[in-house]
């Protein structure tokens, strides 16, 4: 009885988590989630040095941010060896 309910939860976790990268690539997969894309990858510092001499935290803030980015990033990169739906015309 517990494995089962174990093993429920997990498949409700990855169903989640499947819902959740499928959303955020439908989301920014557009000219206008593309633009928006690179508009955070330069306020969350994607591509510049987050050390800050003398002020841990400041460093933490601006890792802090980045994280934002990198974490989106990785919704972006997640496959799940299914072929993708064709987007509906509106």
């Amino acid at each position: 009885m517990e494995q089962t309910n174990q093993q429920k939860q997990l498949a409700e976790r990855i169903a989640s988590q499947k819902r959740i990268a499928l959303t955020v690539q439908s989301l920014l997969d557009s000219e206008n989630g593309k633009f928006f894309l690179k508009l955070l990858s330069e306020m969350c510092n994607e591509n510049k040095p987050t050390y800050i001499d003398q002020n841990p935290n400041g460093t933490a803030y601006r890792e802090g941010q980045r994280s934002i980015i990198l974490g989106i990033r990785a919704q972006l990169n997640k496959t799940f060896n299914e072929p993708k739906q064709e987007k509906s015309e509106l």
